[in-house]
This record gives structure tokens, C-alpha cells and sequence, in this order.
């Protein structure tokens, strides 16, 4: 069960403030059970989800530790290739979960990706990729600035930090 001020993650939306737990004034809501209701901390929207079924759509943020393993598993992860339809499916299941690490292998995927065709001397042309890119690390940044206690836009800097860290110690 969360509580007002929690913080948790839904499903095709990211990290959520838990604005209230009881039942909202929609006339579309079942009177016999209670809501939460949520505001997405990167969208400008309130969602409301039944307590009895939020387990299927609603989990707890990653912990600090579990934020930091990610992060130093980012060196060992190997992207996938495969055809545009097949990476769209793949990225957009990961978009659905909203688990940080299926978002981290949509990220990954897709800047490979990128900088192999860069280093062919062709330009970026994959619009769609480019905004599912934007979305999954934006989705990433605000849960891993949840976990590890800083703003969703100093993510970037902590991940390349432990990065080259690690990559100096070898």
C-alpha cells in the first residue's frame, strides 16, 4: 500500500507522486473501491488506479543499491540487433514496463546503434527512434534520480562518472 508523498512507478507512465489514497469524485469510478491518485512526475496529468489491482501496474522504485548495480552493469551490456519492426516491439515493451533495465537496453540499443552510423559517415535519419530514445531515458533519469537522490538531469553525469571510474581501475 503507498501514501500520500510516496513516490512508486506506474506503467507506461514512470515515477508517480502518490497525491491521495480513497475514492476520487469521477462519476466513471467504482464507488466501492478505493483509488489512488497519482501525478506523473514528467507529465502534466493525475491518474487514478484502483488500490485492489495496483500490484499489475504499480511497483516500488529501485533502490539506491539496485540504481547503482545498474549503472556498473552498463559496461557489460551487449545490444541486440535486429529489423526496425522487431526494435520497435522490443522498445516498446520496455516503454510499457517502465523497468529500468528495459529501458537501459532500449538506451543502449539505440545509441549503438547510432554510433555505428555515425562512424559510417552517414546521418541519424530514424525520427522514431530518436524520440523513443528522449522517452525511455527520460522515463530512466527520473526513476534512477528517485533511487540515487538527485535530479532526473544530473543522471547522465553520475552514470558517465561510475563509468569512466570503472573503465580508469581496469
Amino acid at each position: 500500500m503507498y501514501n500520500p508523498g510516496d513516490y512508486a512507478v506506474v506503467s507506461r507512465y514512470g515515477v508517480c507522486r502518490v497525491d491521495s489514497v480513497g475514492h476520487p469524485s469521477l462519476s466513471c469510478a467504482n464507488p466501492s473501491m478505493d483509488y489512488y491518485t497519482l501525478s506523473p512526475v514528467n507529465e502534466d496529468c493525475v491518474i487514478y488506479i484502483p488500490c485492489n489491482i495496483s500490484e499489475e501496474r504499480i511497483r516500488p522504485i529501485i533502490t539506491k543499491e539496485q540504481a547503482l548495480s545498474l549503472i556498473r552493469s552498463i559496461p557489460s551490456i551487449k545490444t541486440r540487433k535486429g529489423k526496425d519492426k522487431q526494435r520497435l516491439v522490443r522498445y516498446k515493451e520496455a516503454m510499457a514496463s517502465g523497468r529500468p533495465d528495459a529501458l537501459l537496453a532500449v538506451i543502449m540499443e539505440i545509441w549503438q546503434m547510432n554510433e555505428d552510423i555515425i562512424r559510417k559517415g552517414k546521418p541519424i535519419s530514424k525520427i522514431t527512434e530518436a524520440a523513443l530514445f528522449r522517452e525511455a531515458e527520460a522515463m530512466f533519469n527520473f526513476e534512477m534520480g528517485q533511487a540515487l537522490g538527485c535530479r532526473a538531469s544530473d543522471v547522465p553525469d553520475v552514470i558517465h562518472k561510475m563509468v569512466t571510474t570503472a573503465e580508469r581501475q581496469k
